[in-house]
């Protein structure tokens, strides 16, 4: 496993809680990684089998041009767009730091910093899997709901990894 990474992405938002802050803005410092396994994408030599860093920066932008009261809010969004945009990250970590938040003293800067594993052993067949918790049964729609319910009644709210949501899937 690698950790693709983008540090020191600067971006000039409207976020705060401030009528002031909303109206003048403010400089902002997100940075993010991701873990996830490159072999395939090294040994194909290709950038559409992998985390591309571009994606990456353009979900960041995305969300930094979103005024926003809270750095938490901002945080969430790109997690959100990440786990839209990629399958396979097994990590993810991001911090969204505000430099020099006028809060009445000097501050260099706050921030928001976010930690997620998404690696989960499948509670059926232990196999490792990623799973980003939120997404389990909306990847077998044609799952049939009595087979949901049974499930859902044997192993919880855990998600089951995709080789037997096939197999209960038929």
């Amino acid at each position: 496993m690698a950790w693709i990474a983008l540090e020191g992405m600067r971006f000039f938002s409207h976020h705060g809680v401030y009528e002031a802050e909303k109206l003048l803005g403010g400089e902002y410092v997100v940075d993010l990684y991701v873990r996830t396994g490159i072999a395939k994408a090294a040994a194909a030599d290709n950038v559409e089998a992998t985390i591309n860093y571009e994606t990456i920066y353009q979900i960041c932008r995305l969300e930094m041009d979103q005024p926003r009261q809270l750095i938490e809010t901002v945080v969430a969004k790109i997690v959100g767009r990440m786990k839209h945009q990629f399958n396979t990250m097994e990590a993810l970590r991001i911090r969204v730091r505000k430099l020099h938040p006028p809060i009445g003293g000097r501050i260099d800067a706050a921030f928001v910093e976010e930690i997620l594993e998404f690696v989960s052993d499948c509670p059926r067949c232990k196999k490792k899997f990623i799973s980003y918790g939120d997404d389990c049964w909306e990847r077998f729609p044609n799952l049939h709901p009595a087979t949901r319910e049974a499930l859902t009644r044997q192993f919880g709210p855990k998600c089951l990894c995709d080789d037997c949501l096939k197999f209960y899937q038929g």
